[in-house]
């Protein structure tokens, strides 16, 4: 297979192109803005420091996707074994109050449920593709997806967040 030409891209290019992604899924997974902003610099560093080619452009969207979800992961143990700051500054991120309320609802939840639900219906992943994602098995995905969801319902009629508040 002839490897991806990146046609000489650099950290800038990366970031226009994947930012924005990279940026929301590590608000939504660390719940703040900072360490988000963190995570996203700390993924085009390593970006930077890979010198194998990419298979095409979906194999270098995951690759930046799966370092986006290790550093959040490596950050959120940091921060479970030295606890300094509060998760839930992302009320304020949403332009729309429903859209508000879901998202403060989907902090709610665990680390687990959230980064599977974000990957699957936020990001479009097939259940293949989050698994892989995340390094687990499609079955074990699967199981978090059922259980994310049911919780995510729980919290939801816990907050008295309908489909049509707003």
């Amino acid at each position: 297979m002839k490897p991806y030409d990146q046609g000489g891209k650099d950290a800038e290019d990366i970031f226009f192109r994947y930012g924005d992604m990279l940026y929301r899924i590590a608000v939504v997974m660390l719940g703040s803005s900072y360490d988000a902003e963190d995570v996203v610099q700390d993924t085009l560093i390593r970006y930077m420091e890979h010198r194998k080619a990419f298979q095409d452009k979906s194999h270098e969207k995951a690759w930046l996707v799966r370092v986006t979800v290790n550093l959040c992961k490596n950050r959120l143990l940091f921060a479970g074994r030295h606890p300094q700051v509060e998760l839930s500054e992302l009320a304020g991120y949403s332009e729309e109050k429903a859209d508000g309320h879901l998202m403060e609802c989907l902090m709610k939840l665990s680390f687990t449920y959230r980064a599977v639900l974000l990957l699957y219906y936020v990001m479009g992943y097939s259940l293949r593709e989050t698994a892989q994602l995340l390094r687990t098995t499609e079955a074990a995905a699967k199981k978090r997806l059922e259980r994310g969801r049911k919780k995510f319902r729980e919290i939801m009629e816990q907050e008295g967040v309908t489909k049509h508040d707003g």
